[in-house]
């Protein structure tokens, strides 16, 4: 029979049916390399979950910092715009002047919602070109400096075209929750490194790490930084007597998660 002649392979292409390499013989239990990938026992998983590794913690430590800055904004937002920047009183009696002009805030700070979902679509389109083109870092801690400021800004001028304009920062801050921590995980898995020497070289990690289970961890922090708002969110308002300190408290903490973003391990990403 004659042999057809193979088709030369173009760059960038992937054959329709790859070149599989003939499967290798596995050698019967209790022979040498029998046992080469042994499954991690309950003990090594719970060890793995309470001493990560210092590049993962730091992930957590920033997103914690991160989702508290932003429940701050997402659930107490059109509360600030109502009181602090049109005036109005929520206890007020039904029919009053102070009652409406809460009720025209909360209808008001729905726009800024609005601008704060129009930005998150519009940034996320771009993240992935800015991660390309200036680097993690930079995306990172800039993004969280941007929702920083435009929180603090928007708390000492109160005013309506404040709220507007500076809610765009949230959709920055929302963007950056579901991109950057969950693309470093997946970094250091693909590349098996949580951690390098002061001179750069990948340290190997002792322990057994699933890529499920550290996309978990960070994902929990969403439901730590709720609780420990309910915490303590409320007793700021009270001593402060103003909800403009959810505002100023949704900036300190941004600023505290851009902190933390330095000490992240970015490899060369």
């Amino acid at each position: 029979m004659r042999s057809i002649p193979e088709e030369p392979k173009k760059v960038g292409t992937v054959p329709i049916i790859p070149d599989v390499p003939a499967p290798l013989p596995v050698p019967p239990v209790g022979e040498e390399g029998a046992d080469v990938n042994p499954k991690a026992t309950l003990s090594e998983y719970l060890y793995s979950i309470l001493y990560m590794p210092h590049s993962m913690r730091m992930v957590c430590m920033t997103n914690l910092c991160c989702w508290m800055a932003h429940v701050c904004y997402s659930l107490y937002f059109t509360d600030f715009v109502g009181e602090a920047v049109f005036g109005g009183d929520p206890k007020a009696p039904e029919g009053s002047e102070g009652r409406a002009l809460y009720e025209s805030g909360v209808r008001f700070g729905c726009w800024g919602m609005s601008m704060y979902s129009l930005s998150c679509a519009c940034y996320s389109l771009v993240i992935e070109k800015l991660i390309e083109r200036y680097k993690a870092r930079k995306v990172y801690i800039c993004g969280l400096l941007f929702y920083s400021c435009g929180m603090m800004l928007m708390a000492l001028t109160k005013h309506r075209v404040g709220v507007i304009l500076f809610s765009w920062t949230a959709g920055v801050m929302y963007s950056t929750l579901f991109t950057m921590p969950y693309l470093l995980i997946a970094h250091y898995h693909a590349s098996g490194t949580f951690a390098v020497t002061a001179e750069g070289e990948a340290i190997q990690e002792q322990g057994v790490r699933g890529l499920g289970t550290d996309v978990a961890i960070v994902s929990s922090m969403v439901f730590l930084a709720q609780f420990l708002l309910s915490c303590f969110l409320g007793t700021v308002v009270s001593i402060s007597g103003t909800t403009t300190a959810v505002v100023c408290v949704a900036s300190t903490l941004a600023a505290c998660g851009a902190g933390f973003a330095t000490q992240i391990m970015y490899l060369d990403l």
